[in-house]
């Protein structure tokens, strides 16, 4: 959405997979020669009346907030993060659990085989190594207990796919996913505390009333557990990111997809920067991002206080789409000057909806002082 994150990059995926669970997917995915764009899905997509909106900052109660919230349309927990072994090799991971809301909650019918909700799983694993993708996506109802979600403790799950607080007071999750012979079991530990996005949580997406996500992040947990792939079983140490977003707004007029950044520096900080790609090429003015200090502070940034600059691009040989996988970052206010590279360029989903994301590597200037770092980049909308 760790996909700018706005409340756009969850929806659209979730979107489709929606469709697709209704019967009438066909009709809207993209062909060679009529590509529908994720702009047109989100944009034509009225929510029926009965959710709720994010339309101002809100007291955040957690671990309670870290569970599903199904008064509003779209929802998801977003994990993703850079690991290697013990003798080196190293892996990017992602587990997105994405919950949607079908109608507004209704207590009308005790059938098991009634819901309001349909989850979708992302489940990705970068062999940095071996210059291998794999990717798998999961949808279910949640019903039966083959998708939910649950509080006390927060457990979000698609059949053995799961997200799970396991330590409330040490804020320490474990991720699980297995899928063929490509799997993953991570313990993942907050070293930051909660970061509130936009003004206290409400995360702007445009100038539109509601048009907005109520949104938080743990921006650097310490990974530790152990990533599968047809390679062999490798006991794995890193970092993560964690995103919770949850809204009923869809894409602005205007708005075609976003570039989305979440980098952690050696140096301590952290940096979420995102921007919307607009029609006429120009980032929208609802782009924006924070930085994070060591000290625990944090610095927000408008649109006009950044500057991402694409250097670099690489077209998929499966989908013939263009992504850019280098870029630089200007931050004058920070002195923050940063070169970001994709760890390898093949880092494109390509099930029922195409966008790319992947692990990368940052090097660069806070000052007059050398930084590295690592991240994770999401591009959405680049039919």
């Amino acid at each position: 959405m760790p996909c700018v994150t706005s409340n756009m990059r969850g929806f659209a995926i979730l979107l489709i997979a929606f469709l697709s669970l209704v019967g009438i997917h066909a009709k809207l995915t993209s062909s060679d020669e009529n590509p529908r764009t994720v702009a047109g899905l989100l944009t034509e997509s009225d929510p029926p009346p009965g959710f709720e909106y994010a339309l101002e900052p809100r007291p955040f109660e957690f671990p309670k907030d870290h569970s599903a919230h199904p008064k509003f349309r779209s929802e998801w927990w977003y994990f993703t993060g850079n690991v290697e072994s013990a003798s080196g090799v190293p892996f990017g991971f992602q587990l997105t659990l994405f919950r949607f809301a079908m109608r507004p909650q209704s207590s009308q019918s005790n059938s098991p085989w009634r819901t309001n909700n349909v989850y979708l799983g992302h489940f990705a694993v970068s062999d940095i190594t071996a210059g291998v993708f794999h990717n798998f996506e999961r949808q279910s109802r949640a019903v039966l207990d083959l998708a939910g979600a649950r509080g006390d403790p927060p457990r979000m799950w698609i059949r053995d796919w799961s997200i799970e607080l396991i330590d409330v007071e040490q804020e320490v999750w474990r991720l699980k996913a297995q899928e063929a012979d490509v799997g993953l079991d991570l313990a993942l530990s907050a070293l930051r505390p909660i970061a509130m996005q936009g003004d206290r949580g409400l995360s702007k997406k445009s100038k539109e009333s509601g048009n907005a996500s109520y949104y938080y992040s743990i921006p650097r947990m310490a990974v530790a557990g152990s990533i599968s792939t047809a390679s062999g079983f490798h006991t794995v140490n890193g970092n993560a990111w964690f995103d919770h977003e949850w809204s009923t707004s869809a894409l602005a007029q205007g708005q075609i997809g976003w570039d989305w950044f979440s980098l952690q520096l050696d140096n301590g900080f952290d940096l979420m920067i995102y921007q919307f790609r607009t029609e006429n090429g120009k980032p929208d003015t609802a782009s924006h991002g924070v930085v994070l200090h060591p000290d625990g502070t944090s610095t927000k940034l408008s649109r006009e206080q950044f500057e991402i600059k694409a250097q670099e691009y690489w077209k998929s040989p499966k989908s013939g789409l263009r992504y850019p996988i280098a870029w630089s970052v200007h931050i004058p206010q920070q002195a923050l000057t940063l070169n970001i590279l994709c760890r390898m360029p093949n880092q494109e989903w390509h099930n029922n909806f195409r966008y790319w994301e992947g692990a990368v590597d940052v090097d660069g200037y806070l000052g007059e002082n050398l930084v590295t770092g690592r991240g994770y980049v999401e591009l959405v909308g680049y039919e």
